[in-house]
């Protein structure tokens, strides 16, 4: 039979004090609790480990080859308890997490901060993926938890907890008329040349069938498969870029303005992503209670 933590603890404190009486008071136990455990051990593996007199105990040689690993042992469970508590305190620990392009470069800057600010011993693995990757990062178990604009498909080993909602924007060059716009339409901007997201993506997707029911048809003069692009693009003066509002980094692009659109207004959604099956860890959980703050509020 392996020996108990109490019954090392109760070996390494009688060796070292040389005294059961001060081995006891050091636990908060009887005497007679410290000599069953060590009996227990002696009777368990067959040895002697201490040499009994009146005055004194004497380790025997058994006992002093023994100590070193018992002490081993303590010092790891030791660590090990630390370790958790510093896990449930959020003191260590490590996070994985999947983001979208666009979130990453728009909305995490500002969440990460705000986190690190708080729990600065935490490590974080980000990985930015494509928007159509960050079902399967989550899924395949890549990542704790995605931040993202997904599309809620009703799968059960899937939960989808929307954090913010902005509508499709106009996004421009500031040049004292344009960032004054509290709204535009979508049929006062399309005489202009504007910069979208390819045909197939889900961005364009939404924005296609949208304008279909009023029976429009978008014909942009410049179409991108990042955002960034369409940002960069717009900012050298090649068009007005058709995005979501939150997508606009505003430290990266000063010059810019984002403009929604309305009539109609279409939303695009940030989501936190996770499996339905498996819990999140603490330091998890705090950035995801960050993460809905900050995001929340911006999305106001």
């Amino acid at each position: 039979m392996t020996p108990t933590l109490r019954q090392l603890e109760a070996l390494t404190l009688v060796y070292r004090l040389g005294s059961i009486t001060k081995a006891a008071a050091e636990l908060r136990v009887t005497q007679s609790a410290i000599s069953l455990l060590i009996r227990q051990i002696e009777e368990n593996f067959q040895l002697k480990l201490f040499d009994r007199t009146t005055r004194a105990l004497h380790p025997t040689a058994a006992c002093r080859e023994a100590i070193t690993a018992a002490e081993r042992i303590l010092a790891g469970a030791q660590g090990l308890s630390q370790r958790m508590r510093d896990l449930a305190e959020i003191k260590a620990g490590r996070i994985s997490i999947a983001v979208s392009a666009g979130v990453a470069s728009a909305l995490l800057p500002r969440v990460f901060a705000a986190f690190r600010s708080r729990y600065p011993d935490v490590s974080i693995d980000l990985r930015d993926v494509a928007p159509e990757e960050l079902l399967a990062v989550v899924m395949a178990g890549h990542a704790e938890f995605g931040l993202g604009s997904v599309e809620d498909e009703g799968a059960p080993e899937v939960k989808i907890d929307p954090l913010m909602q902005t509508p499709l924007s106009a996004i421009g060059i500031k040049d004292g008329r344009f960032e004054t716009h509290r709204r535009l339409t979508w049929d006062g901007i399309m005489s202009s040349s504007l910069i979208t997201m390819r045909q197939g993506t889900r961005i364009r997707r939404q924005i296609d069938e949208a304008l279909a029911q009023t029976g429009r048809t978008l014909k942009p003069a410049l179409e991108v498969s990042l955002i960034t692009t369409a940002l960069a693009l717009t900012a050298e003066g090649a068009g007005i870029s058709i995005l979501p509002g939150h997508m606009l980094p505003k430290s990266q692009f000063p010059t810019l303005a984002a403009v929604p659109l309305s009539q109609p207004t279409i939303y695009r959604h940030v989501s936190l992503l996770s499996r339905a099956d498996f819990g999140l860890s603490p330091a998890a959980q705090h950035f995801v209670a960050i993460a809905k703050r900050v995001l929340s509020a911006k999305g106001g």
